[in-house]
């Protein structure tokens, strides 16, 4: 039976699974995204996928990367891929494999994976935001990422809010992503995040209002997604949606709007935790058939 690939091409990590024909995870392998010579990390992934499938055939290879991604296919992220930047990875990739391979910035491939598997199933419109090394967003609309006039996805996690000065690498004095990423979470943490949640639960008062800051953040970039696209379903995504009932109330006070402009979606955790950006981007070439869940 094929195999379907999906690559997580992540600037800390880059995560790999592998789907049978009903979109079922039938392996997955994780290792550090590699930021040396581009000849030597491409073959590296290379490597990292045929092992994954062993003697399986692939039936196609898909990939989510932290963009920019233009529209042919091409990543623009010298900060956080330097060894895949300014490449025709999917033409390399599809030689390796004699399939077809297609990519996508990686916060769109997360929402696809949890749009047609997890969290967001059934959604006809539904923002996904990302919390990891940076801030990926997505708008879906009936399955499909919502485009930019030249065909690229948007960095919607690039946007300027209120708030500490937050210089970021985009150019921004004070840049959502600065505020709201897992990095932003980490650095107030110490890197301790398990302990400050864990200390937060049982009533800690510093670090509830860590979490308080946080959610605040978080709240300051969505406010003006959900008044912008007016969401069905709103899906957090990244290691740091297992906090969201630590920072749900806060980010809620900071969408709070009168009558006349308030818009109320639903604003859950993803399901498909770490693994949604490679299993929607193994999703780019899956066909489109009735997933057999679990």
């Amino acid at each position: 039976m094929s195999r379907y690939l999906g690559v997580d091409l992540g600037g800390t990590g880059t995560r790999i699974v592998a789907l049978d024909g009903a979109g079922r995870v039938v392996g997955d392998t994780t290792a550090p995204t590699r930021h040396d010579d581009s000849t030597q990390a491409v073959a590296a992934l290379i490597d990292s996928l045929a092992a994954l499938v062993g003697d399986e055939p692939v039936g196609g290879v898909g990939i989510g990367a932290s963009g920019p991604v233009d529209s042919d296919g091409i990543i623009h992220n010298r900060a956080t891929l330097p060894a895949y930047s300014e490449l025709q990875i999917t033409g390399l990739i599809a030689d390796a494999f004699g399939v077809d391979c297609r990519i996508d910035n990686d916060a769109a491939t997360a929402a696809i994976g949890e749009q047609r598997f997890g969290a967001g199933a059934g959604s006809r419109a539904m923002l996904m935001v990302t919390l990891g090394t940076g801030v990926g967003v997505t708008m879906l609309v009936d399955g499909a990422p919502f485009r930019a006039a030249d065909g690229a996805h948007p960095e919607l996690g690039h946007i300027a809010v209120d708030g500490p000065a937050a210089p970021c690498y985009c150019g921004l004095p004070t840049c959502w992503e600065q505020l709201a990423s897992r990095t932003s979470l980490d650095g107030s943490t110490g890197g301790r995040r398990d302990d400050a949640a864990a200390a937060a639960r049982s009533g800690d008062s510093a670090a509830l209002r860590l979490f308080e800051t946080y959610g605040t953040h978080v709240g300051a970039g969505l406010e003006t997604l959900i008044s912008a696209f007016h969401p069905d379903e709103v899906v957090i995504g990244g290691s740091v949606a297992q906090y969201l009932d630590l920072y749900r109330a806060p980010l809620l006070r900071r969408l709070m709007r009168s009558a006349d402009y308030a818009w109320d979606p639903s604003i859950r955790a993803g399901t498909l935790g770490n693994l949604a950006g490679a299993i929607g981007a193994a999703a780019l070439v899956l066909p489109r058939v009735e997933h057999a869940g679990g």
